[in-house]
């Protein structure tokens, strides 16, 4: 997140599963839909620990925020290999810092994220997972980078191989968390590439249950360079799903909201450069389970 919007989102060692009912019970009743135009569930998640090569980053998309209540289990995106998700921070950043889109499941508490998300390095497509911790921020899950290698990796892996990418291909990620016996608490990581028909997943265990508060879908940008406002559309999110231990199925990220009056529930995230300029954002579009995020032009 993002909120990371506890977006969103994931990055070069980052991380995120299928389409199901448009039903929700539990987790949330009709939703109010986030807006940043209006300021309502809106936040602007830069991270927030100086001297960090993140420090001018940032996260975008919609992510559930901890209603002290919801615990998921579950979180899917499809978007596409644009080529705009090559150099988003200026011409050859990509090389040392992609960017990334793609989905989390996090605690806020503990740090603990698993992510698998969509880059570009040296113009190869690929899709990495992990999981581990990030940095200790007062909002682990918003105002944390994606992990990208950092923190205490638990596992990380990059599941479709040498099976390649093209510019343009639908690309399908997700995250399930299976909880079990000692040592059979499981996360499962698939991606698939729609386009070609390629699917591949990954399996990592936990000693210990894990408790994910928060999910997040978006986009992570670990420079800022680019320039406001967020008028280039960047990415579309689609079959954007969450399931939760209270859900009866498989819901729409737009039918999250908070179980009685304690906050969080659905959230939009935005960030701006060091001029206060939005230079990324999904611009109010959630309809149902799909989103589009836009970003500026690059600086350099």
């Amino acid at each position: 997140m993002i909120r990371k919007a506890s977006t969103m989102l994931a990055a070069a060692g980052s991380v995120a599963f299928l389409v199901g009912s448009m039903g929700l019970t539990g987790s949330a009743s009709a939703a109010t839909l986030p807006s940043c135009a209006t300021g309502y569930h809106c936040t602007n998640p830069n991270p927030t620990a100086p001297g960090q090569i993140y420090e001018n980053g940032g996260t975008a998309g919609y992510y559930g925020a901890d209603d002290n209540h919801t615990h998921y289990r579950f979180v899917q995106t499809t978007v596409t290999a644009t080529p705009q998700l090559v150099d988003v921070n200026g011409p050859g950043s990509s090389l040392a810092y992609p960017a990334t889109v793609g989905v989390e499941l996090c605690d806020p508490n503990s740090g603990i994220t698993a992510q698998i998300s969509l880059f570009n390095v040296g113009g190869v497509y690929k899709v990495a997972y992990i999981v581990g911790k990030g940095h200790r921020a007062a909002d682990r899950c918003v105002q944390d980078n994606f992990l990208n290698g950092t923190g205490t990796i638990f596992k990380a892996g990059t599941p479709l191989g040498l099976n390649g990418i093209s510019a343009g291909d639908k690309i399908y990620l997700a995250i399930y968390y299976t909880p079990g016996g000692r040592h059979q608490h499981q996360l499962s990581f698939g991606v698939c590439d729609e386009t070609t028909g390629v699917c591949r997943q990954a399996y990592t265990t936990s000693r210990y249950q894990l408790e994910f508060w928060e999910f997040g879908i978006g986009t992570f940008a670990p420079l800022s360079v680019l320039t406001g406002g967020a008028v280039n559309e960047f990415e579309t999110f689609s079959t954007d799903i969450v399931t939760c231990y209270s859900c009866t199925t498989q819901v729409p990220i737009s039918s999250v909201s908070p179980v009685g009056n304690l906050g969080g529930g659905l959230y939009e995230a935005e960030f701006s450069n060091s001029s206060s300029q939005v230079v990324m954002s999904p611009n109010d579009t959630l309809s149902g389970a799909s989103f589009n995020m836009y970003n500026g032009s690059t600086s350099i």
